[in-house]
Parts: C-alpha cells; structure tokens; sequence
C-alpha cells in the first residue's frame, strides 16, 4: 500500500484553489483570529461596527459587506448599557441600514456562556444559527478561564473553540478578543496569558492606538497590525479614523494609511 503524498510539480504549476474570504484581504473563511486590544483602543465597538456592517451588507472600512452575512456574537464582558451603546453607535455610524436585516442575520448572546460547559453552550448556538462570523468578546470570561496564564488550560480551550469550525457550512470565522500588553523586550504588543495562543491561532491582529494626541471631540485613531499571519490575511497596517455623525448617535469609522512612526505625532 502507498502512502498518499502530494505532487510537488501539481503544487506549483496547477491551477490554486482560490481563497475563501469572508471579507477579502482581511478575513478568511475558516480561521481562528485572535484580536487583542490596548485598554482603551475601542476592540468591542470595533467588532461591533463589523458585525453589524456584514449582517446589513453595509460598506465599512472600504469593504463592501454584500450580500449579508450571519454573525454570531457572544459579549461576555461589556454591560447591558454599554452592549446597546455598541450597538446604536455603529448603527448610526453605518447609515442606519435595516433593523429587519440585523434580526435576521445577528445573533447577540449576552452573558449567555458562563459556567464549565461553555463549549457545549457556544456549540447548541452554532448549530442553532449556523453563522458565517463568530466573535468572541473577550476569551477569558466567556471560555471559563481559571488561570489566563496557564498554557494547558488554554491548549484546551483553543481546541474547543475550534471545534466550532465544524459546525457550520461554510466553516466560519471566529474571531476571538483578547487583551494586548507592551512587550518586556523589544518594544511592540504582544498577548496577555498564555503562550499557547501565539501558536495555536491562525493569525494575531493587535488593535492599538496610533500615535497622536486625543482630539477636541474626544476621540483618536487606531490601527490594527498583524502580529501573526499565514499565508492570507491582513498584508499591511489598517488605520482607522473615527468620527461622530453631526447629531453625536453614531461613530463612523474611516480607513487611512498610517504614517511611518517616526513620522506619526507624539
């Protein structure tokens, strides 16, 4: 009996199977992302803003999110008022499309996941809505984690996430939140806890502020690096500029081409 092996000569020269994006050149189909935030970046009203901008079809961020897609969101950090807060915001910012679209194509579940069986929870709303686009917000309440720090609880959890992937066709996206911190050494972001995240997701994409000083309105840019990629992903650095709408309901987010560093304001 022969091995199966691949043919190297087909690999290089055959015709390559083109990439499943869910939103092109930022989020592939099937991956595990891991999204982690400084204090204070805004990385839950950002996924908001995402979320609702695919389960509308509404442009954001240059892209253009058609036809709608399913999202699955589970909040197991922000309160009830901030959750609705999110919400209106990037509503508004989005150009108020459908309330009839996001009931049909967001799921919310609100500090819906606590306790030991979050895996089996998580899998029963999977099944249940058959998403396109899982957040998780943020990894440490919703999973049950005991200690952030330990490596084997943490190997286990990333492997229950993933067996999410199976549970609906397409495989969807999951995007899981998590809390950036400076590096010790070398300057630059890195994530909080356990190592066995860095190796274990397909791709890290750090939310931090640019440089620059908070403006008169009480807001500053953003921008999102890759910390981590395979072979698709995020190719370069996104800023992202945000803006009330003039009645202050909204906050639109622009994307910009961030300067240099040594370019950008202290």
């Amino acid at each position: 009996m022969s091995l199966p092996l691949l043919p190297i000569s087909e690999l290089l020269t055959g015709t390559e199977p083109p990439v499943d994006w869910l939103v092109p050149g930022f989020i592939p189909r099937g991956y595990l992302i891991a999204l982690a935030g400084e204090p204070g970046a805004g990385k839950s009203l950002l996924m908001y803003t995402i979320s609702v901008a695919l389960a509308s079809g509404a442009p954001f961020l240059g892209w253009q999110a058609s036809p709608p897609r399913r999202v699955l969101y589970f909040d197991e950090e922000n309160s009830r008022p901030d959750c609705i807060q999110y919400l209106r915001w990037a509503w508004n910012g989005l150009g108020r499309p459908d309330p009839r679209l996001l009931d049909d194509n967001l799921s919310f579940a609100h500090f819906s996941l606590g306790g030991s069986n979050w895996g089996h929870k998580a899998a029963q709303y999977v099944t249940e809505t058959r998403p396109e686009l899982i957040v998780i917000d943020t990894t440490t309440p919703a999973c049950h984690v005991q200690d952030e720090n330990d490596n084997a609880e943490a190997t286990t959890v990333i492997k229950q996430i993933r067996h999410l992937h199976g549970l609906s066709t397409p495989s969807p996206a999951i995007i899981a939140l998590k809390h950036a911190k400076i590096r010790s050494e070398g300057g630059g972001h890195t994530l909080r806890g356990a190592k066995a995240w860095e190796g274990a997701v397909d791709s890290i994409l750090y939310h931090t502020k640019a440089r620059g000083k908070v403006r008169s309105d009480g807001l500053r840019s953003t921008k999102i690096t890759s910390g981590k990629g395979r072979a698709f992903g995020l190719q370069s650095v996104l800023g992202i500029d945000p803006s009330w709408t003039p009645n202050r309901l909204g906050l639109v987010l622009r994307r910009f081409e961030p300067r240099a560093e040594s370019d950008e304001d202290e």
